[in-house]
């Protein structure tokens, strides 16, 4: 059984479920709104933020399709796959890889999905004269990740490390752009 409000709490209470599209029974408790009677429902949608996000599914497909490329190209990749919020969800150091291209590898794909660009573009800042921008925790400035898109949305992201930059960039380039064919 849900405690009484105060009365000097009880009218506010009420105000601030009548405005949000409720109704209030005669207990005073607030009740369910009804769907779509009165545009209440948009707003509570303006409330909620629907993100998506790379399945692990997909994330283990395009790592093997990344392993496959590097193959191709007879280079020693490392290779990391991260959803949204830069998170691992699929990694992979090829036999041969450098060992530090581990965290490279995978700190150029989180660096991509927090930009929601190609991690070249922090790498140009830096370049370019914007050197405070290196302080940025948790991101690395080196090319080599480029954001997994499903439309106009990221939706992850790839880091590829082990060769120069402009390889490590096209070869990330090409798994990321491989999700439209999953």
């Amino acid at each position: 059984m849900k405690p009484a409000l105060r009365p000097r709490y009880q009218a506010a209470y009420m105000a601030a479920v009548l405005a949000m599209g409720c109704t209030i029974s005669s207990s005073g408790s607030a009740l369910a709104q009804s769907p779509d009677t009165t545009g209440a429902t948009e707003m509570q949608n303006e409330n909620i933020v629907v993100a998506h996000d790379l399945s692990l599914f997909a994330a283990q497909k395009l790592l093997a399709q990344g392993l496959a490329i590097a193959a191709e190209r007879d280079t020693r990749l490392s290779i990391a796959i991260v959803d949204r919020a830069g998170n691992l969800l699929a990694f992979a150091r090829m036999d041969g890889a450098s060992l530090v291209t581990t965290d490279v590898a995978q700190g150029k794909a989180r660096t991509a999905a927090f930009l929601k660009a190609p991690s070249k573009l922090f790498e140009d800042m830096i370049n370019s004269g914007a050197p405070s921008m290196a302080t940025v925790p948790g991101l690395l400035p080196l090319q080599g990740g480029i954001p997994v898109m499903a439309g106009n949305e990221v939706i992850g992201a790839v880091g590829v490390s082990g060769s120069s930059g402009d390889n490590d960039q096209a070869v990330a380039t090409q798994i990321a752009a491989s999700f439209a064919d999953l």
